[in-house]
């Protein structure tokens, strides 16, 4: 009877163990669980106008080329997009020491200012940078309305 009793205490302990395990939610994040910020062309522009360059950062994912042919001021080329292999996660990763320390907001520029910017964010966040520092910038690098001006738009060609 004493064993029946050890067993049946053994069993419910086993089962409140892996329920306790199933329940609990990974404390890393699922992409649908992240709470996307987006800041508009106009906005943008007021921030690189009016706010030093050292109180935020622009990481930039677009491929190289594209990089070259225009960014936005002072932004970090981080060239991950479309973000959607290992390899190009790693090149987020590799750049994670940039981004890490401080408090200051990230905006994050890719071609279209969509998905490849989530799928960057969400590499960055489960590295553990914090969500609310990130910033997609709307409608990306192709249709950044203010191309023509020097000040706003910096081409390497």
């Amino acid at each position: 009877m004493k064993s029946n009793i050890g067993l049946f205490i053994l069993v419910i302990l086993s089962g409140l163990v892996l329920f306790a395990g199933c329940s609990t939610r990974n404390a890393k994040k699922d992409q649908k669980d992240i709470d996307w910020q987006y800041i508009t062309p106009k906005k943008m522009k007021q921030v690189i106008e009016e706010e030093s360059s050292g109180s935020y950062q622009i990481m930039d994912i677009q491929p190289e080329a594209e990089y070259q042919r225009g960014h936005l001021p002072n932004s970090i080329s981080v060239a991950a997009y479309p973000v959607d292999t290992k390899e190009l996660e790693q090149k987020v990763v590799d750049q994670i020491d940039v981004f890490e320390n401080g408090t200051e907001p990230i905006y994050v520029v890719c071609p279209g200012g969509g998905s490849g910017a989530q799928r960057a964010i969400f590499v960055m966040v489960h590295e553990g940078i914090d969500e609310s520092r990130f910033y997609i910038v709307e409608d990306g690098a192709k249709k950044w309305p203010y191309k023509s001006d020097e000040l706003l738009w910096v081409t390497n060609e």
